[in-house]
């Protein structure tokens, strides 16, 4: 499963546009594809028909809730084609989050449970780099940087790479950066200078399909469609199947890391490994270490956990019926929430322990 984010600081990109319409041309070849919505302006959502005012459970409650779930927030647009949509309530996430711990890895510790038959997940982010564009990226391995004709915009991608370069440096994710240009008019001198310059800066992940201007993007928006249920416009669904081909024939350096588990699991927690849960924590200094919780009655002696010496991390497999699951560790005699799991809930001392949704 590959997870790309589109992004840009600038409004009037054509972001959301490219997010719906390359979820769209997955679909057309054939791929599972889901789109997050993750803009308090909810286009991409009403751009494909699902009105926030018609849906029970948003983007907002997925990040809010630990026990709201990707599979319930999700709404079935046609075939292989899903969305979890968003609506303006979630603008108030990043104060409601504010000063919670592992608030940049809510998204990612979400998608970590994603069914595991999805190809594509689509992420349109809001037009700021904010909390929830930080979710969107520290959940992605890939970024597409829709680029629309403007000086303001060819400024701008040179501080958003600055931006994801620092971002690598900070967390140690590394994330593939595509350049699209969007919204061309090929006829115009301004445009294919505004098309020179961005070669010359930055070819190196420049991509090689464009997408022209063209109104009816606009009007397939309106009516809540993407391109390909429109007609007379095969020229631009080509486009994008064009572009949904280059991805798919590209390999993001990112997925090609080494000890890729230990990464997803320091991300996001524990997770369904095929002897079955995996739990992990970082403790190289520690002497001892225990799991313990409710499926096993909170007992201090709880499960030791075995060390890997070259790594620090200690382990340990649990066989868990699926249901809700809470759980501390023990380390050298204190109890600790997991620190790499953003899921957790008050208990009867108003300490929080750690929750797990098998």
């Amino acid at each position: 499963m590959r997870i790309i984010s589109i992004i840009n600081q600038k409004g009037g990109c054509g972001k959301t546009t490219v997010a719906i319409n390359l979820a769209a041309a997955f679909r057309e070849l054939g791929l599972k594809t889901l789109l997050i919505d993750l803009d308090p302006q909810a286009h991409a959502s009403l751009g494909l028909g699902v009105s926030p005012e018609e849906v029970e459970t948003t983007m907002y409650d997925l990040l809010k809730d630990p026990r709201v779930d990707v599979p319930d927030a999700l709404r079935l647009v046609e075939e292989n084609l899903y969305i979890i949509p968003s609506s303006p309530v979630l603008s108030a996430i990043e104060q409601e989050l504010s000063g919670k711990a592992g608030r940049e890895g809510r998204l990612l510790s979400k998608l970590a449970r994603i069914p595991a038959d999805f190809s594509y997940v689509i992420i349109d982010s809001p037009p700021s780099i904010g909390l929830l564009t930080f979710n969107a990226l520290m959940a992605s391995g890939e970024v597409i940087i829709p680029v629309d004709p403007s000086r303001f915009s060819i400024q701008g991608l040179e501080k958003l790479r600055e931006t994801l370069e620092l971002l690598e440096r900070e967390t140690r994710h590394t994330i593939a950066v595509h350049v699209l240009l969007n919204n061309i008019e090929r006829r115009t001198a301004f445009s294919r200078a505004i098309v020179d310059e961005a070669e010359r800066s930055h070819g190196g992940v420049l991509m090689k399909s464009i997408i022209c201007h063209s109104v009816r993007y606009k009007e397939a928006s309106s009516l809540g469609l993407s391109i390909f249920r429109m007609k007379h416009v095969e020229q631009f669904q080509e486009e994008f199947m064009t572009l949904a081909r280059e991805i798919e024939a590209g390999v993001p350096a990112s997925l090609a890391v080494e000890s890729i588990d230990d990464w997803m699991v320091r991300l996001h927690g524990p997770r369904r490994i095929e002897e079955g849960i995996l739990f992990i924590l970082n403790a190289p200094n520690a002497q001892n270490v225990y799991l313990t919780g409710e499926f096993t009655n909170w007992s201090r002696e709880g499960i030791r956990m075995e060390k890997d010496e070259k790594t620090g991390f200690w382990k340990t497999v649990l066989h868990l019926e699926p249901g809700e699951y809470e759980y501390r560790f023990i380390v050298d005699g204190v109890w600790i929430k997991d620190p790499n799991n953003t899921d957790s809930v008050l208990n009867e001392f108003g300490q929080e322990n750690s929750l797990l949704i098998v």
